[in-house]
């Protein structure tokens, strides 16, 4: 979760920062493209996506997860899209004047102003992934899964009957890193929600 959160935020920003600052043909259809993919249901892309990691041998092992957050987000990327957006021109100007490339001006200038999207988005990444249970459950075995696949299908005694005490103890360690990394992220969380309809 946490490898997939780090990944997804950074390429969803740097995606968002395309769309908002950088001008090319076709950006806007491109966008529309981007966020028409928030419609499509995940149980449509099950099957296709088991056969395609299943032929690249990637079943199994946590790989998936680090390219689906190599791919980015298309709702984050609509957070940092409008982030981005209303940040005054005049400081990529200046930038621009004093030499700094494209690059620069992401990783110097937008990534350190858009830190309550970044929290947000990295939250908001965490949360589907860590609850997710589809995606484990397809692809990786009883030896790999995760907690929340585990609570419901490995904590069984021989006679395959459910064991009470494990379950309740795996439901409080599913829910203790939710909830810490929401109560330390609180305000950020919501400034970067906020912040993030500012413009359109």
């Amino acid at each position: 979760s946490t490898v997939y959160s780090v990944l997804v935020t950074l390429s969803s920003a740097a995606v968002g920062f395309g769309f908002a600052r950088l001008n090319a043909p076709g950006k806007r259809a491109l966008f529309l493209v981007v966020l028409s993919t928030m419609m499509i249901p995940q149980v449509l892309t099950l099957l296709p996506t088991y056969v395609l990691f299943s032929r690249i041998g990637l079943v199994n092992t946590y790989w998936p997860w680090v390219l689906w957050g190599l791919a980015a987000s298309p709702y984050l990327v609509f957070l940092f899209r409008q982030f981005f957006a209303a940040i005054p021109r005049e400081l990529e100007d200046a930038a621009i004047i004093d030499g700094c490339g494209w690059f620069r001006i992401f990783f110097r200038i937008f990534l350190p102003l858009s830190r309550p999207v970044l929290v947000t988005a990295f939250l908001l990444s965490f949360t589907w992934t860590w609850g997710d249970y589809i995606a484990p459950a397809l692809l990786l075995d009883t030896d790999h899964t995760t907690l929340s696949v585990a609570i419901t299908a490995s904590y069984r005694d021989p006679a395959g009957n459910p064991i009470p005490t494990l379950q309740a103890a795996g439901a409080a360690l599913f829910i203790v890193p939710v909830l810490l990394i929401f109560l330390f992220a609180q305000r950020y969380f919501v400034r970067g929600v906020l912040s993030s309809g500012v413009k359109g």
